[in-house]
């Protein structure tokens, strides 16, 4: 006698949302850090140059993790609840965005659609990237570099722009449930500008108040020990 598998029930679309929406979030985060950063070199070169490794590693750890955020939001793999999931979902479980008509869910999913394959150059670069670098070190990534590079090139503005698109996506998509949505910009989850202006200004004034201290008039020769 043939046991079936036990079927499960499917996937409560309203869960999703949430890692949806911290998804962007912290992909923004990560990216305005990096950018932040890469600015520092130019705007605090003093505090950069104190620790170079430190920031360069920083940098690096700040834009692979934006590029992970890319790459979960809009995975395509049947097993990922991203946001091509979430499109699937409104179309054949209609009655639960039922905060609008129809016609507006029709509308929303066709915009979606759109802005996703409006961006598929650049979800092609983030798929190298995630799939051959990022996850794995894939033996084609070594063998031919320059391909790599001419397959996975991608830039800030891309980036940042394909994060603006998730959010829009989602907070229409939040709307259409009745749901609340979030209002994202990069400078709400980027306070690392300012950090970074006040540990410049502090190294600053380290190496002003060194060279005070060695500037100071001649008192004369500092006293010897004496014999014992």
């Amino acid at each position: 006698m043939e046991i079936s598998a036990p079927q499960r029930s499917p996937l409560d679309i309203g869960e999703p949302f949430a890692e949806l929406f911290s998804e962007v979030i912290a992909g923004t985060a990560y990216l305005d850090a990096a950018k932040s950063l890469a600015e520092a070199s130019k705007s605090h070169p003093v505090m950069i140059q104190a620790s170079p490794s430190f920031f360069n590693l920083t940098t690096r750890a700040h834009l692979e993790a934006a590029q992970l955020c890319a790459a979960r939001l809009f995975d395509i793999h049947e097993d990922c609840a991203g946001i091509p999931w979430l499109l699937k979902q409104a179309k054949y479980r209609a009655e639960e965005f039922n905060h609008r008509t129809s016609i507006d869910l029709e509308h929303a999913i066709a915009e979606a659609e759109e802005s996703c394959a409006a961006k598929a150059k650049v979800l092609a670069a983030i798929k190298h990237r995630r799939d051959r670098w990022l996850a794995h070190l894939d033996r084609r990534t070594i063998r031919d570099r320059d391909q790599f590079a001419k397959d996975a090139q991608l830039t800030y503005p891309e980036l940042e722009q394909l994060f603006a698109c998730a959010a829009e996506i989602l907070n229409t998509m939040a709307d259409l449930r009745g749901q609340a949505g979030f209002l994202i910009f990069g400078d709400d989850y980027d306070d690392l500008h300012h950090t970074l202006s006040l540990v410049e200004k502090g190294v600053q004034a380290n190496a002003q108040e060194l060279e005070r201290r060695t500037n100071l008039p001649d008192s004369g020769p500092a006293p010897g020990l004496g014999a014992t």
